[in-house]
């Protein structure tokens, strides 16, 4: 067994020496990085923001949060003449544990057209003017509430072009006088239920209330307080 052993080592030392004398050995050499062919990176400006990866997965953009818009309407129910009838609707649905605020509104009725003479002299000086064209036969009175108080108006007009008819003839008499418009409001009255309310206000109910209101009318809008958006039928 040994001498085996010893002839197989001697092999390999004359395949070695063989090997050398052919062409020599050539060790594998590791080659330095410098020596490496360079390698095309992308640069930051060749990738978007959008595609920038943590690890190995791309960001995602967050999609905007969307909100009902219309569960934070209020329902409107109106409009009355009469704030008694108002007030008995809100009554009712009290009853119906709905909570319903009562608003007063200002709507315009209807405009004159005023014509207004300008005076001085505070009240004795429209006193006196009045009294000079009362003696002449124009009607007139003076005016003692609004922004024209303490003017003299000298008729008042439903429609515009009979008080520009009218200015003229006064004008061609000497008396300088102008056309003001004046808006006559009334007070209109409507509930106004928070959006906490509306799933209580089915149809069915708005029927139901229909029947002993028939002036009744309902819009979902905007809260009083918060900006008006688009009504929705």
């Amino acid at each position: 067994m040994r001498s085996l052993f010893l002839f197989l080592l001697l092999l390999n030392v004359l395949y070695a020496l063989w090997q050398w004398q052919i062409g020599g050995w050539q060790l594998p050499v590791m080659s330095h990085p410098q020596h490496q062919a360079p390698v095309d990176l992308p640069s930051d400006e060749d990738v978007p923001l959008s595609s920038v990866a943590l690890g190995s997965s791309p960001l995602v953009p967050a999609k905007p949060i969307q909100t009902d818009t219309a569960s934070a309407l209020c329902v409107m129910l109106g409009t009355f003449g009469a704030r008694a009838e108002a007030e008995q609707l809100q009554q009712r649905l009290r009853a119906l544990d709905v909570a319903a605020e009562l608003m007063t509104l200002e709507e315009v009725a209807a405009t004159d057209y005023w014509l207004v003479m300008s005076v001085s002299g505070g009240n004795q000086g429209a006193l006196a003017r009045l009294s000079m064209l009362q003696e002449r036969g124009i009607d007139s009175f003076v005016i003692t509430r609004g922004a024209l108080a303490g003017n003299l108006s000298l008729g008042v007009f439903s429609q515009q072009d009979y008080a520009a008819a009218r200015k003229a003839q006064l004008e061609a008499e000497g008396y300088d006088v102008r056309v003001e418009a004046v808006e006559k409001t009334r007070e209109q009255y409507r509930l106004q239920v928070p959006p906490s309310g509306r799933r209580l206000l089915d149809q069915a109910m708005l029927s139901r209330l229909r029947t002993d209101f028939p002036a009744m009318q309902h819009q979902y809008q905007a809260c009083a307080g918060i900006a008006k958006g688009a009504n929705i039928p």
